[in-house]
């Protein structure tokens, strides 16, 4: 099999130089398509001589959803490896993750970076709403999933085209899991190693963003046509 790695990212020049020195350790029989997204910090200047990967540069920030989209859109590959750029997630794990993906021979392989619930979750705002979306789609779906936002994914390209995503913001991840299962793709989940940023540490997603995730799982499950 042959894959695509898609990676999105957004101001993470503090990060990108040990993610390009973690890119560089991967198969050469992997595309790299990094996706910077608008960025306004120091992140163009350390990727516009990069000619080892393709690199998508928006003028503007026009959502993660959009930027993963503009990668699928590019990749010549069999399948598609969706990661992060921001290192919550070792680049490391590839080889990890393709290998339980071909293992397993399903059609999406998903990641669980924690456990459905542990008596400690209540503390952690970020994990409890994680939690809460992720068992409010487990019940409008009838599904048993551990994490449906994570951002983890290897799926076949054509079929991921066949998705048709919307999103252009970080409701991508909850369009792409409600469409996979409406959809009747087998779906094999595996555990991680996470590593979560704080806001101060340039972590993107807000707690204001979980509206329109869990808008966009109410209308997939209710006006979605296949």
């Amino acid at each position: 099999m042959t894959y695509s790695l898609i990676i999105p990212i957004y101001n993470e020049y503090r990060t990108l130089p040990v993610l390009l020195e973690k890119l560089y350790k991967l198969d050469k029989k992997i595309e790299i398509i990094i996706v910077d997204d608008g960025s306004n910090d120091e992140t163009k200047n350390l990727l516009i001589n990069n000619d080892d990967f393709k690199i998508i540069s928006n003028k503007i920030n026009k959502g993660k959803g959009k930027a993963i989209k503009d990668g699928v859109a590019l990749a010549k590959n069999q399948n598609i490896i969706i990661m992060d750029g921001d290192l919550e997630v070792d680049i490391e794990q590839i080889p990890f993750l393709i290998k339980k993906y071909e293992k397993n021979n399903a059609d999406s392989l998903v990641g669980i970076r924690w456990e459905k619930y542990n008596k400690n979750i209540k503390n952690d705002l970020n994990k409890f709403g994680n939690y809460m979306i992720n068992k409010f789609f487990n019940e409008l779906f009838k599904t048993n999933f551990n994490d449906v936002l994570c951002c983890v994914k290897i799926i076949d390209t054509n079929k991921f085209k066949s998705l048709k995503i919307k999103s252009n913001g970080f409701s991508v991840e909850a369009e792409i899991m409600a469409k996979l299962v409406l959809g009747g793709f087998k779906i094999k989940e595996v555990n991680i190693d996470y590593n979560r940023r704080t806001s101060r540490q340039g972590k993107k997603l807000k707690i204001s963003d979980s509206w329109a995730i869990i808008w966009k799982i109410i209308n997939i499950r209710f006006l979605y046509k296949n």
